[in-house]
């Protein structure tokens, strides 16, 4: 049997020698904004993306999310009973992305990356399935009433910062790193932390080649402010958009500028954040600001913040050891903020190193510790005088397009990472043949 037949029973259309262009059209629901085209590229480099596809009617389906570009399924197959995660696609020119995010997640494999499983088409749509995960995302986890020690908090950030320590090994950056695309799996060991939505993830530039700046893509309040300012970037947006995680993480808040305090040219406003901490490790909390600085080139790499993190855990795990008073840390309450600025960004104000002093928890009270320090090496970090009656910021309000930051920018994915797009008919019933996991990243 020749290969096109074979191809043609296992679901894939018959080989085709001719490239073609796709063009994307733009979202028209106010909510996304799309610029640039996707590039031709290798049929068979997609058709190596996964090995058999699967319909929609071999699964059971239980809609458990979605998003600004798909819906998310508890799917099980209805022959083997496997559970597995489906996310369908819901924009049509969101598909390159989508084609784009099912080739790269089958060339990962790594504990803290969302796990690839199969592909599934419906409606002439390619849908990708990953492993299920069981608890939700970080947001969610972090916005119940579950209480969370400092253990269990400094081990999901750990999680994730090595899951984006392999991606950029892998030489990929995510763009579009949120709590939301933080996954979190429990189980008997306890919490642990996945990162998943690679729709937007791009290879990372290489500055020695002069390649075209990449364009501006994620959800603004994690966006890196280079990135927000249209200026050129690289995988060190990822580092910024993780420390706001990291401040969800300790304060217990949305990321959304009306809780989370914020400067006017996009930054941490260091000096109110330092008062919704509690009794936060200082290493912690120091890791989190240097992730947060407006200069990329002073954020650590993930390896750093690895290392960093796990030298955290082991001292808190030691001091777990010792018969101390606990202290019980709340959820820090929620400010609404609202202002009004110029259209523009504000220009770069360098300041000099300052020293913050944490804030005193139950636990400081109880263990009687000397006051902690942590610097500030921001050199655009100008502090507000008077705090506490200043108007609080929300400079993604001061901005038309960004909408308030209730917007993502979007991308069509450029020629070193897409596949060519095309329709492909759904095939006949049978049962699950699983992608290979066994490719790796050229």
């Amino acid at each position: 049997m020749d290969r096109s037949k074979r191809n043609s029973i296992a679901g894939f259309p018959p080989r085709v020698e001719r490239l073609e262009d796709f063009e994307g059209g733009v979202g028209n629901d106010g909510n996304m904004t799309q610029v640039g085209r996707v590039g031709t590229s290798s049929y068979r480099a997609l058709i190596s993306a996964f090995s058999r596809l699967t319909r929609l009617d071999d699964f059971t389906c239980e809609k458990i999310g979605s998003g600004f570009f798909s819906e998310v399924f508890k799917v099980r197959h209805r022959a083997s009973g496997q559970v597995m995660a489906l996310k369908m696609n819901t924009l049509s020119s969101n598909r390159a992305n989508m084609l784009k995010e099912i080739q790269l997640m089958n060339r990962l494999s790594h504990p803290n990356i969302l796990r690839f499983m199969g592909v599934c088409v419906h409606q002439g749509q390619l849908h990708a399935l990953t492993e299920y995960i069981n608890a939700g995302n970080l947001e969610q986890l972090l916005d119940s009433n579950l209480y969370l020690p400092w253990t269990v908090r400094v081990k999901l950030a750990y999680d994730i910062a090595v899951g984006l320590s392999y991606l950029h090994f892998k030489g990929i950056f995510h763009r579009d790193l949120t709590s939301k695309n933080c996954l979190i799996k429990r189980d008997e060991n306890g919490y642990s932390a996945v990162v998943g939505d690679f729709g937007l993830a791009e290879k990372i530039p290489d500055v020695s080649m002069g390649r075209e700046k990449l364009a501006v893509v994620g959800s603004p309040f994690w966006m890196a402010p280079e990135v927000l300012r249209d200026e050129p970037y690289n995988e060190k947006a990822d580092v910024f958009s993780y420390g706001i995680i990291l401040c969800e993480i300790i304060a217990r808040i949305q990321a959304d500028p009306d809780y989370l305090p914020r400067t006017e040219n996009f930054g941490l406003d260091y000096d109110a954040f330092q008062h919704m901490v509690g009794d936060c490790p200082p290493d912690f909390l120091q890791l989190t600001f240097n992730c947060c600085n407006m200069d990329p080139k002073l954020r650590p790499s993930f390896v750093e913040t690895g290392k960093t993190l796990e030298e955290i855990l082991n001292h808190l795990q030691e001091e777990e050891l010792q018969p101390t008073a606990k202290g019980f840390l709340e959820k820090g309450p929620g400010m609404k903020r609202l202002s009004s600025l110029d259209e523009k960004i504000p220009p770069k104000s360098p300041r000099p190193r300052r020293t913050i002093w944490l804030s005193r928890s139950q636990s400081d009270i109880f263990s009687h510790k000397p006051p902690h320090t942590v610097n500030v090496l921001d050199p655009y970090y100008q502090p507000r005088g008077g705090a506490a009656s200043t108007p609080k910021i929300n400079p993604f309000s001061a901005r038309q397009d960004l909408k308030g930051g209730k917007v993502k920018f979007f991308d069509l994915p450029s020629k070193s990472v897409i596949s060519l797009v095309f329709d492909l008919d759904a095939p006949g019933p049978g049962t699950l043949l699983l992608a290979s996991m066994s490719k790796t990243l050229e």
